[in-house]
């Protein structure tokens, strides 16, 4: 079972989206909460206001509002908008799936999980997500804006030798 990185951003927007309804959010504040970058984030919100979930405003009192009603977004339907491939990859759809044949004796299972999961897929909606959520227990988050935010690590540079800048080489 795969599930994709743009599908779980994208739910995850939709879902910060709707605890403010009225109010519209910058790329930057929902990346942070997401835990990915701008970059990736903007273009899933583009996929998502393409296909009519979100309305956009540029400008300094611009950002992202949702526009459908949370009981009317169905999870499944989001999946096809953000996933360029299947959801779930039983027989090797995805390069990287599991590659079953039907003669393998564990096939049955999978395929029975694969259906379920897409029948619960194909019913849940961001208001079933917003209700599970809100009764979870989790960890507190970190304030705002100190969300983590996975960075490039930086490569070790070379001591310099005693007496040496970068301007007494030239």
């Amino acid at each position: 079972m795969l599930l994709g990185t743009r599908l779980g951003y994208g739910v995850r927007a939709l879902y910060e989206l709707a605890l403010s309804p009225e109010r519209r959010s910058a790329v930057r504040d929902l990346a942070q909460l997401c835990g990915t970058t701008e970059a990736v984030l903007r273009r899933i919100l583009l996929d998502l206001r393409a296909a009519g979930y979100l309305e956009a405003q540029k400008g300094r009192m611009g950002g992202f509002r949702l526009i459908k009603d949370p009981q009317a977004i169905k999870i499944a339907d989001v999946a096809r908008v953000l996933e360029r491939e299947p959801v779930l990859a039983l027989g090797g759809l995805r390069r990287d799936a599991l590659r079953l044949e039907p003669d393998c004796p564990t096939y049955p299972f999978w395929q029975a999980l694969e259906e379920k999961f897409l029948g619960e897929l194909a019913q849940a909606t961001l208001a079933d997500v917003i209700a599970l959520a809100s009764t979870a227990e989790r960890p507190p988050a970190p304030p705002r804006g100190q969300a983590k935010v996975k960075r490039a690590r930086r490569t070790a540079r070379k001591p310099r030798a005693k007496g040496r800048t970068r301007r007494s080489r030239r």
